[in-house]
């Protein structure tokens, strides 16, 4: 039985970073990626690698030991990677750590050479010199034509000449970087070191585990990395997303290397895939499939995780075995076919074209994770019952709209009162929206149960009174019009034309792109009265021949160019020519609104069949 150990060490800084040159150092599997900031922030709340090597020039020692476990020779580094990124940092690029000493090399060699090129080749040089040079430093042809390949004869007629100036600056810089002006940082500062020997890799992840499980400042993602390290007792039965699961894998450990000054694990074919590997690597493939589900993450608890939590009760220790895994995978195999369909539905992604839709199709990733965690309860809950994927869909599709255009209104009161009906909002996290996603789980129907077709009418009508922004028309000085750039469309504007459009034109047309056209034109002048040229009663989707060809010219203009006949499928926002002729003239060089009351009868009466097209898409 090997015998176990555990010893404290004082290394100088650069016995450890030899030891780092030589490969003697790694970064285990489940520790984290280093977090600190470089310099610290304006408020000064979070870790920096400056104020640790501050911290060592004011101690000459470090107070927290870093915590390796010996393996084969090997040092395993549990704890202390980010102190040990600090200090290979520091030492490799010491301006980094302490920009304001490079800028007065900046200003040394800006106040005295000329040559823009010779400046920026010394600055450049000094900003990636590393310590022990520097610490050697020596104001020679030998230094320039090494580092900077500048010739000789430039040094001879040039660079001699500053000198006497230039090593009082590097000497007095010199003894800000040494331990009391005087001695090398390196070879001066010691750190702690405490090596657990003969200790299996198990018991290193419950050192590990046990070193952070009281540190707030690590996260309970980053811990889970730890306490599921040895559970690999489990076969996923899909090898298709087995496989696809182990590529995702080897990615997140590839970016979890970047930037590491430690060899860091990177998942082989001879891997075996561990409970944690498969959470982070089943979200990524499931991020991948759809991206209402985010990528994981370090903050909280990720989102399959919760997810996992909340279908299977108890310790993810016990709970994380073969049968709740394949469960588990063809569940969320089934949930993201169905957000696939529903981001075609509410989030256009089916349709490009114009700055509009692109905007609603990125409407997608403003839903945040607790809200998304409560729709996947809600969606497993309802495959549980067998419920058809048509009824599922509808439920889902009610609760996402209805919780982006009370979003959308501006009015608070208004707002508040309708929140009241979100269900998957949410004012708290926690145990609240765990309790809410257990809810969701025993009883899917709840994320949409509240949201009836009379309050989705208010919601909607609601929105379209609140956006209609009437105004005089007006001319600037320069003789263009005031009103002269289009208002960004909100996201209601664009789910209902989505939706009528969806419903009156045949799907051939969804191979289009398309854009929004003002029926009487944006460049239109109107009479003393006040209207919305912008309102959404005056704008339909139109597919790009058919915009581009009209211009600001009359509505008839369509027909000239319709050879798909497309103009047909939206004749009931399109108004006749007679209609037309009432509400705008195109006698003039510019098209002009001869009566505001048959314009805002019209837009009134397109914004009711918007409204009309999708309130019946939805609850008929």
């Amino acid at each position: 039985m090997t015998n176990k150990s555990i010893k404290n060490e004082q290394w100088t800084v650069k016995h450890l970073l030899s030891k780092i040159k030589n490969n003697e150092i790694y970064k285990p599997k489940y520790q984290r990626m280093r977090k600190w900031n470089v310099l610290p922030d304006k408020k000064d709340n979070f870790p920096s690698e400056k104020k640790y090597i501050e911290f060592l020039f004011g101690t000459n020692h470090s107070v927290h030991p870093i915590t390796f476990g010996v393996i084969n020779s090997l040092h395993s580094n549990i704890d202390g990677n980010n102190r040990i990124n600090a200090l290979s940092h520091f030492t490799d690029k010491p301006f980094e750590i302490f920009p304001e000493y490079l800028l007065e090399i900046t200003c040394f060699i800006a106040t005295n050479f000329i040559d823009i090129d010779v400046i920026r080749k010394i600055q450049s040089g000094f900003e990636t010199i590393n310590y022990d040079t520097l610490m050697s430093f020596k104001y020679n042809k030998d230094f320039f034509y090494n580092k900077f390949a500048f010739d000789n004869d430039f040094y001879d007629t040039c660079l001699k000449l500053k000198r006497d100036e230039f090593e009082v600056l590097i000497e007095n810089l010199q003894k800000k970087l040494k331990i009391n002006g005087e001695d090398r940082f390196d070879t001066t500062v010691y750190i702690s070191a405490n090596l657990f020997e003969g200790h299996s890799i198990e018991e290193l992840c419950k050192t590990f585990e046990d070193i952070n499980k009281y540190n707030s400042k690590l996260t309970e993602i980053e811990l889970l990395a730890c306490r599921l390290h040895t559970i690999v007792n489990f076969t996923i039965n899909n090898k298709t997303v087995n496989c696809e699961i182990i590529e995702n894998i080897k990615t997140f450990y590839m970016e979890r290397a970047k930037n590491e000054i430690l060899s860091c694990h990177i998942y082989g074919e001879n891997d075996i895939m561990n409970a944690y590997d498969f959470m982070v690597g089943f979200q990524y493939y499931a991020h991948n499939k759809c991206q209402l589900i985010e990528e994981p993450n370090n903050d909280g608890l990720s989102l399959f995780f919760k997810v996992y939590k909340t279908l299977y009760k108890g310790s993810f220790d016990e709970t994380l075995n073969s049968i709740n895994i394949n469960d588990f995978v063809e569940k969320i195999l089934k949930v993201i076919t169905l957000l696939q369909s529903l981001c075609k539905t509410v989030f256009a992604e089916n349709l490009t074209g114009g700055k509009t839709f692109e905007a609603c199709n990125k409407k997608v990733s403003t839903l945040k994770k607790n809200n998304v965690y409560l729709i996947i309860c809600s969606i497993v809950g309802y495959i549980n019952q067998n419920t058809p994927d048509v009824e599922i869909l509808k439920s889902i599709e009610k609760c996402i709209f209805y919780h982006f255009f009370v979003g959308d209104i501006s009015n608070k009161e208004h707002k508040d009162t309708f929140k009241l009906h979100d269900a998957i909002i949410y004012e708290a996290g926690g145990a609240y929206i765990d309790n809410m996603a257990c809810l969701m789980y025993k009883t899917p129907s709840i994320i949409s149960d509240k949201i009836t077709k009379t309050l989705m009418i208010d919601v909607v009508n609601t929105l379209i009174t609140e956006n209609i922004k009437n105004k005089p028309y007006a001319v600037r000085s320069n003789g263009k019009d005031k009103i002269d750039k289009r208002r960004n469309r909100k996201f209601f504007e664009k789910a209902l034309m989505y939706i009528y459009f969806t419903n009156k034109v045949p799907t051939e047309f969804l191979k289009h792109q398309f854009w929004v056209e003002h029926i009487c034109p944006f460049s239109s002048e109107w009479c003393d009265q006040q209207l919305d040229i912008d309102r959404l009663g005056n704008i339909v989707p139109i597919i790009d021949e058919l915009n581009s060809k009209r211009n600001n010219k009359h509505i008839s203009e369509y027909k000239k160019h319709d050879n798909s006949h497309f103009i047909e499928f939206v004749k009931d926002i399109i108004p006749s020519y007679d209609v037309y002729n009432t509400i705008c003239s195109h006698t003039n060089k510019k098209p002009n609104i001869i009566s505001c009351n048959e314009y805002n009868i019209r837009c009134t009466s397109n914004e009711d069949v918007y409204r009309d097209v999708f309130i019946k898409h939805l609850f008929n």
